[in-house]
């Protein structure tokens, strides 16, 4: 078509169709491809699909962009609903009752490629939150997920509600992005506010496991509700106060609706204990403490008078509260969730207060100590832990008689004696639950306490206990009577004790600083040894090769015919044999060096790659270079032998898995960094970790390879599981403050394990030159 031709066609689409405008766009791009003396810039609607792949790689990824857009838009809730999602075309909603958008939003926003709307505007407009999703990612997030998006949107001062439906299959590559258009239509509003997005065709499957990693990932803006339905979060007078954002994933599978993760499931769930108290009319208190885990299940009473618990409160009436008690770092608490519930706590752990359903601050606040709960731990009169940070709950206090008075300043409440008893009551049902729990698991309570004739101690503790009666005892004698030279030889003799005492505490450190190092090298040690121990199950099969071919050689050592390519096969053989030893014999030699330093992980994966993708060739298994996602990956200082474990361990896993498949398969590893860890992730195609697997695997003794007899073993030629490889492996990586996890798979791949370590910092890396 010719430039005449096409300006007949605009000029008549323009009299005859105006409203055509996806026509008029259509010729008018045309007409400007023979302007002669100027170029523009034209977009391949293909790029919309490269982009969605490149920039969210994993279906998790994508699905928490799309929740932290929720959070972004002032939502309180949003609910995502997997529907037949167990097997690929499923469809996914995510509702929210966020803002919504109006038409010039949707257009020149979720429609507009790189909108500067979030760097323009980084607190949302209602709660002033600061923005979590990424800058123009959520429409790939979208296209990443699923073939078709539909949104229905509405606002607050609309009376009517908007609808795109974009079918991504449209987006193909020579096709001009300009050119493809999505029709927006109105239609009666179902919702006072909000937005929905449904995503059709989706193209993965989505177990509970991948569903539940999506909370986790968004559990940084998670706060914890009010455990209490009836309970509301803001005032009645201001409505721009943040009441925190809730989410609720959901599988419907045959017309069920089964919730897969929401704050119950993924916080409270876990708790040790779960701690009930309440006061009657008559002001009796009552408490409970229940704990699965430890089989308890008890209830008490708690009276004004500790020596007498029949003694009503006088000034409390109709008061209730609920905790969740957590202790930390103890395998009470599956290790997937504990790091957010540990973050959690940082920021919305304590007992918060609620009076006529209403919060009252500071109460429950980061740093405020209302129950004297940290400072009771500072005293280390009661030794179990309960400091603010183990506990997630609130009281509820119907305050009709206005017992409980706010101060003038709106600071809190007044402290009356009915205050003052509320503290009281709620201190001691906590210690009460806690003292519970530390007896059924048998810990120590108070200091000195012996348990079956042994005393636990720990000497750092002693010595602040120590310091601590000497600074009293000091105090105490300054105000006792006596002359002032008599004084002054007890604080010479008492100066001279602190002084000692200073010296232990700098004895007892140093030699906790060797302890650990000798603990790290142990643990260096042991993994090298099951790493030796499964070389050589892997060298057995060489030998075998190789006895084999010499024996045929020696047989056939005058035919000519065969003999070339028998030598040739025994050279590989040995090519690939003399790579293995001297990669582990470099391992060997690192462990005479115990300096830890700083390690650009990719230097470390290429090295591993350049001594094993033979083996892998010979296994009948791609496995191209590593991935390099980033420059300058340094660790913090770590042993290099330690990487030489990890990667190995990762590498007989997956082969085991490839063989199980009986089909060729793929090796990928990919390194790169986030905002403060160095990552690694090992792909394989093998045949997968089940569901029920993804956490047991890093458990002690945990195989699915073991053989059940001595003879099978001989028989085998398989690596024997000890079930100690990857226990090591997070063993190791913990101990650097790291994160090891399954991971949901990239495209073409059926396991990903991902490690996290924390980035070498400038002082480290000052440190060793680099």
């Amino acid at each position: 078509m010719n430039e005449e031709n096409i300006r007949e066609k605009l000029s008549k689409t323009l009299s005859e169709d105006p409203s055509n405008y996806s026509k008029i766009l259509e010729l008018s791009s045309k007409l400007a491809s023979f302007d002669k003396d100027n170029v523009r810039f034209s977009v391949d609607a293909g790029v919309i699909d490269r982009l969605g792949t490149e920039l969210v790689a994993r279906q998790e990824t994508a699905v928490s962009e799309l929740v932290k857009n929720s959070y972004d838009a002032d939502a309180k809730t949003v609910t995502l609903k997997f529907e037949s999602s167990d097997a690929i075309g499923g469809t996914l909603f995510i509702e929210d009752d966020g803002l919504g958008m109006t038409k010039e939003q949707l257009v020149n926003g979720f429609m507009r490629i790189s909108s500067t709307d979030k760097l323009r505007n980084p607190l949302s407009e209602r709660y002033n939150r600061k923005r979590a999703g990424q800058k123009g990612i959520g429409r790939f997030a979208v296209q990443r997920l699923g073939e078709k998006l539909t949104i229905t949107t509405q606002t607050l001062k609309d009376d009517f509600a908007l609808v795109l439906t974009i079918d991504w299959n449209k987006y193909q590559g020579d096709i001009d992005l300009f050119n493809i258009s999505n029709k927006i239509i109105t239609v009666p509003k179902r919702n006072e506010e909000g937005t929905t997005l449904k995503i059709e065709g989706l193209k993965d499957r989505w177990s509970q496991a991948a569903i539940k990693r999506i909370y986790r990932y968004v559990s940084a803006i998670i706060q914890p509700f009010p455990l209490s339905e009836e309970i509301e979060d803001i005032s009645q007078d201001d409505k721009t106060v943040d009441p925190g954002f809730k989410t609720i994933f959901k599988k419907l599978d045959n017309n069920s609706s089964i919730i897969i993760a929401d704050e119950s499931t993924m916080i409270y769930d876990h708790a040790l204990g779960e701690i009930e108290g309440w006061i009657d009319d008559k002001g009796l208190g009552i408490y409970s403490i229940i704990s699965k885990q430890l089989d308890i299940n008890e209830t008490g009473e708690i009276g004004s008078d500790p020596d007498d618990m029949t003694i009503p409160f006088s000034e409390l009436k109709r008061i209730k509260f609920k905790a969740y008690y957590y202790i930390y770092n103890s395998g009470y608490i599956p290790k997937m969730q504990e790091s957010s519930i540990k973050r959690l706590s940082k920021t919305s752990g304590g007992i918060r207060l609620y009076r006529n359903g209403f919060r009252v601050l500071p109460y429950g606040e980061p740093g405020d100590d209302w129950l004297k709960l940290d400072k009771s731990v500072t005293r280390r009169s009661i030794l179990p832990v309960h400091n603010n940070l183990n506990f997630f709950g609130f009281v509820e206090l119907k305050d009709n008689d206005k017992i409980f008075n706010e101060t003038s300043s709106r600071e809190g409440l007044v402290e009356n004696e009915a205050m003052v008893q509320l503290q009281n009551f709620v201190y001691r049902t906590l210690m009460t639950c806690v003292l519970k729990v530390a007896e059924v698991r048998n810990v120590k309570i108070v200091s000195g306490q012996k348990k079956e004739g042994k005393l636990y101690e720990k000497i750092e503790v002693r010595i602040k206990d120590i310091a601590h009666t000497l600074e009293a005892l000091d105090l105490e004698l300054e105000k006792s009577e006596g002359s002032l030279q008599v004084k002054r030889k007890r604080r010479k003799k008492i100066q001279k004790l602190k002084k000692d005492i200073e010296q232990v505490a700098e004895l007892q450190k140093e030699e906790t600083s060797k302890m650990l190092k000798e603990k790290s090298m142990l643990r260096v040690l042991s993994s090298v040894g099951i790493t030796i121990g499964q070389f050589i199950h892997e060298v057995r099969d060489y030998l075998i090769n190789m006895q084999s071919d010499v024996n045929f050689l020696l047989e056939k050592l005058r035919s000519d015919t065969v003999l070339l390519e028998r030598v040739l096969i025994l050279e590989q053989n040995i090519a690939t044999f003399r790579s293995y030893t001297s990669y582990f014999d470099n391992i060997i030699s690192q462990n005479v060096v115990r300096e830890l330093k700083p390690i650009e992980i990719q230097n470390i994966a290429e090295k591993f790659w350049t001594s094993i993708h033979n083996d892998a060739i010979k296994s009948n298994i791609k496995f191209d270079e590593p991935v390099r996602n980033g420059y300058y990956l340094y660790t913090l200082p770590m042993h290099p032998s330690e990487w030489s474990s990890i990667l190995f361990n990762f590498y007989t896993n997956a082969k085991k898995a490839i063989k199980r498949t009986k089909t060729p398969g793929e090796i990928k590893i990919e390194s790169g960094e986030t905002d403060k860890f160095i990552y690694l992730e090992f792909s394989d195609t093998g045949d997968g970790i089940s569901e029920e697997n993804e956490e047991k695997i890093f458990e002690e003794f945990f195989t699915t390879t073991s053989q059940k007899a001595l003879d099978t073993i001989d028989e085998s030629n398989e690596i024997t599981g000890t079930g100690l490889g990857l226990k090591i492996v997070k063993d190791i990586v913990s101990s650097y403050r790291g994160n090891i996890q399954v991971v949901s798979p990239k495209q073409g791949f059926n396991t990903c394990l991902r490690i996290e370590i924390p980035k070498a910092t400038e002082k480290e890396l000052d440190n060793h030159d680099i």
